[in-house]
């Protein structure tokens, strides 16, 4: 009897284990693992084509996007539901649109070669698309499709672009945040057939998402969206070939960044083989500053006062250095004579920044130049951004150090090292990093990471000597080659360059890069603009009076 219960317990044992078995993979099954093996059950019965990629958004600081900012709609045709597979089966839209010969014959080859959806048409209007849906043909839907980059995107250089076959960036923004960006979530248009192909009734087309995945982050930038704007239709006008920026000095944070020429992101295989470069991003490119460099100089002969303000040079026109002859870049006209640094700074004075950079040799002039960040790249870390070219002093001779004060031989800047110079200056000589993005958040708006706060601050040289060479900047607009760079009413400052590239015209005439770099408002100073023009010839008469209307549009808005 006693083994006969033993059996009994070991019996109901044996299916107690087996059903708690039972229903922990049943429990698995239906609950933890269920919407994917729904999904994956549902694939076996659905045709798809992927109409919105799953990417993050670049917004600028007042969450306005940059990207995702219109949209198309799109014919999309579903082979398995098209009867007779025919030119017929196109006849029923073609009193709505117009399909060309070409068009129609690589339909209709799809048509009969593919079992996969397929677009027959794109960027058809919408009245169009409710048109086509309202007809209700099998096997034909018009679909709304986001394009990543609208009918005159702004800041084309600092969003970038993607190759759209894998979804993955490849210049600016869409390549230094590519893996947040990227989703995995890609949505599709989906027909949900039986087995017979067939529609199923109350489910027909649908929007939807068939796999699970990592979700995309948005992007917050610095940029905002109204000066940006403000930059772009300002240097569509003026410039061919440049950049500008844009910066807040108190933090460092870029409110405008653009390139010229610019372009058109969905349709870049036309930009390839230009020869003006326009993928190429000049805000973070490096060009011979020219006269801009004097700044650096005043800087450190300030400094290590080796200059004082009262201090009288004589300005002949000209100054002889081993033999090699210096001119002034107005060299023409009557010498300038008795000049203090200030009147040199005003009237751009090559002979005698030219006496000031000898006095100050070449070591003090190096040192200056690397703290305020040239020879290196900004902690902006963006895509294709040069370090520039600063030589190492004991590499320089008397005649390279004469070019050196005026900004020509080895020395090269970007547009934003130059953003970065001023905005020291402004800031009573420290040095605050230039950044592009503020932050970054999810799908929902919450914010998963902050940048730059607070941001890193040094000291690169006195409050005096940066009050000194504001005030210099002051009298270029004031009485000296800047006066085209005045701004009525709020008042500015700055300094031009012409910087020689070391080519000539047709006529023989010299080409020079045009610069302009300054501060407005003249109190209190709110932004650092620097305006580059590539073979813009004069700074001042072609970049300072950008700077000026820029900075005007800035402030009355």
């Amino acid at each position: 009897m006693a083994y006969s219960s033993r059996r009994i317990y070991q019996l109901v044992l044996f299916f107690l284990c087996f059903s708690g078995l039972l229903v922990l993979r049943l429990f698995y099954l239906q609950v933890i693992h269920g919407p994917q093996l729904a999904l994956e059950g549902l694939s076996i019965r659905v045709q798809e084509l992927p109409v919105d990629v799953a990417r993050g958004e670049i917004l600028d600081r007042n969450r306005i996007p940059l990207t995702n900012t219109s949209q198309q709609y799109s014919i999309v045709i579903f082979p398995g539901q098209i009867e007779n597979k025919t030119a017929a089966a196109f006849a029923k839209i073609d009193s709505v649109i117009s399909l060309t010969p070409e068009l129609l014959a690589a339909g209709l080859r799809r048509l009969n070669t593919s079992e996969y959806p397929f677009r027959l048409a794109d960027n058809i209007e919408s009245s169009t698309a409710k048109q086509i849906n309202d007809m209700q043909i099998p096997g034909i839907v018009a679909v709304a499709e986001k394009v990543r980059y609208g009918q005159g995107s702004l800041a084309s250089h600092v969003v970038g672009y993607i190759n759209s076959a894998d979804n993955r960036g490849v210049s600016g923004i869409e390549s230094m945040y590519d893996a947040l960006l990227r989703g995995s979530q890609p949505e599709y248009v989906a027909a949900i057939v039986d087995a017979g192909q067939q529609l199923i009734p109350g489910l027909g087309y649908k929007r939807m998402k068939l796999t699970e995945g990592t979700r995309e982050t948005n992007v917050i930038l610095t940029i905002d969206k109204q000066i940006q704007q403000n930059v772009e239709e300002i240097m569509s006008r003026t410039v061919v070939k440049g950049a500008v920026v844009v910066m807040r000095p108190s933090s460092g944070e870029i409110l405008a960044m653009a390139s010229r020429p610019t372009f058109d992101a969905n349709n870049l295989s036309q930009y390839l083989e230009q020869n003006s470069s326009p993928l190429l991003n000049r805000a973070v490119s490096s060009y011979q500053p020219g006269s801009v460099f004097k700044l650096v100089v005043a800087a450190a002969a300030l400094e290590n006062k080796t200059v004082k303000m009262d201090d009288v040079f004589f300005d002949h026109g000209y100054i002889d250095v081993n033999n090699i002859r210096f001119q002034g870049w107005d060299y023409e006209q009557e010498p300038k004579g008795r000049l203090t640094i200030t009147e040199a700074m005003a009237h751009s004075s090559n002979p005698v920044f030219i006496q000031i950079a000898l006095h100050l040799g070449a070591e003090k002039l190096i040192a200056m130049a690397q703290k305020l960040g040239y020879g290196s790249r900004t902690k902006l870390e963006f895509f294709g951004e040069s370090e520039g070219n600063l030589p190492e002093a004991d590499q320089l001779y008397p005649g390279d150090l004469a070019n050196l004060a005026i900004g020509q031989g080895f020395c090269e800047a970007t547009p934003v090292q130059l953003a970065q110079t001023v905005a020291t200056i402004v800031n009573d000589g420290i040095k605050v990093e230039p950044y592009i993005v503020s932050q970054l958040t999810s799908q929902e708006g919450a914010v998963v990471k902050k940048f730059h706060e607070p941001n890193q601050r040094v000291r690169v040289m006195s409050r005096q000597t940066a009050e000194r060479l504001r005030g210099m900047m002051g009298a270029v607009t004031q009485y000296g080659t800047g006066k085209a760079a005045y701004v009525e009413g709020f008042g500015s400052a700055g300094k031009t360059g012409s910087a020689e590239t070391g080519r000539t015209n047709k006529t023989g005439q010299g080409i020079n890069h045009a610069w302009f770099v300054g501060f407005a408002p003249l109190e209190n100073p709110q932004y650092v603009i620097v305006v580059f023009v590539e073979e813009g010839m004069s700074g001042s008469n072609v970049a300072a009076p950008i700077f000026r209307e820029i900075a005007t549009s800035i402030l009355k808005d």
